[in-house]
């Protein structure tokens, strides 16, 4: 008995099975696969997003408040409140939630995303920056929670990111962003950077430009006075008998003014006899004395006397700049003391601080 075979399929007849259409997006990457790729490479370009943002975010807020600081100095605790709140809600809640970016995240190519990959959004953003306000904040902890949390769980979250269920990953490990997109990104990233990096430098030039604001300080019964800036402060300890005693620490500058009634005087004395006895005490006080020649001059009004000496004080080189004033009633000592070497830099503040001297009171003729 012959067997028949079996007719063949024609293969032209038969569809191959349906290909997905290339053109159509895939959708966000499941967060199960993004997670494999943790690892300690994610932890360090955290970390390093997290000092390029603080040093643009310090910058933006530093250089604001000097400059709005100076032009409104009653308000300036008011003013820095206000550029802290507005720079942190600018730059991680709407920043960071709708792009999922920070300026130091897009350097770094690594994103804040949701459990489907997307930017988180500004209330889980919110959410975030609050905490991150603890827990990143280098003034109280040092950002040591923040790392803490990221290399113990599972996915690399902070305090944050676990409170908000969200995610910082590589960027390469999500759906591809267009390149125009990108573009985009790195254009206004750049620029805000830039814009932050500015501020901060016209900042501190703002600040170094500017001087101390001038401060008056008295005598005790208020007739005498003396002007000087404000980083200059009342230092009794300099001398028992000063009437008007100041200090300025940081540069290392001291001034007194010593009163001497004439009634009180075992003699009658000329302006450059009583010059000439505030010289010799002052010399033999020294090791290697010098002494600069006198000079006439008027302060507030009333012939005066003024001149220099350097030498060797308690093993320190020292220089004075010396003002003695004379009114009808007292002669003054002015003495301003300070390093040797630093006198010349020094000279002309301490002239202005000492020909600011005035007589405000009955003690003037």
């Amino acid at each position: 008995m012959e067997h028949q075979s079996l007719p063949q399929a024609d293969s032209s007849l038969v569809s191959p099975p349906p290909q997905p259409d290339s053109s159509f997006p895939a959708g966000p990457k499941p967060m199960g696969d993004i997670t494999q790729t943790y690892g300690a490479s994610i932890f360090f370009r955290r970390w390093g997003a997290h000092v390029i943002d603080y040093i643009l975010l310090i910058s933006f807020l530093f250089g604001t408040f000097a400059l709005l600081g100076r032009s409104s100095k009653d308000s300036s605790a008011l003013v820095f409140l206000l550029v802290l709140t507005l720079g942190i809600l600018g730059y991680y809640v709407l920043l960071e939630g709708l792009t999922g970016y920070t300026i130091g995240k897009f350097a770094l190519r690594i994103k804040a995303v949701n459990e489907r990959g997307r930017p988180p959004g500004v209330g889980k953003s919110i959410l975030r920056s609050l905490i991150r306000i603890v827990e990143t904040n280098p003034l109280l902890l040092g950002g040591l929670p923040a790392g803490i949390s990221v290399l113990a769980t599972k996915k690399k979250q902070r305090l944050g990111d676990l409170a908000a269920n969200t995610f910082v990953v590589k960027v390469k490990d999500l759906d591809g962003e267009s390149k125009k997109s990108v573009t985009l990104y790195a254009v206004v990233f750049a620029t805000l950077a830039l814009f932050s990096l500015l501020i901060g430098i016209f900042g501190i030039a703002s600040i170094a430009k500017s001087s101390p604001e001038k401060k008056t300080f008295f005598s005790p019964d208020q007739t005498l006075q003396i002007y000087a800036y404000s980083d200059w402060k009342a230092n009794s300890s300099l001398h028992p008998e000063a009437v008007i005693a100041l200090s300025n620490k940081s540069a290392d500058m001291h001034l007194i003014v010593i009163a001497d009634p004439k009634n009180e005087l075992e003699s009658p004395f000329t302006l450059q006899q009583y010059t000439e006895w505030v010289e010799t005490n002052l010399l033999g006080d020294l090791s290697e004395p010098s002494v600069g020649k006198p000079v006439r001059l008027t302060v507030d009004g009333h012939l005066s006397a003024q001149f220099t000496a350097q030498g060797t004080f308690e093993g320190q080189k020292v220089a004075y700049l010396v003002t003695v004033v004379e009114t009808s009633t007292h002669f003054y000592q002015i003495m301003c003391v300070t390093q040797a070497r630093k006198f010349a830099d020094l000279e002309s503040e301490l002239k202005a601080i000492s020909s600011s001297f005035h007589v405000a009171g009955k003690t003037a003729p």
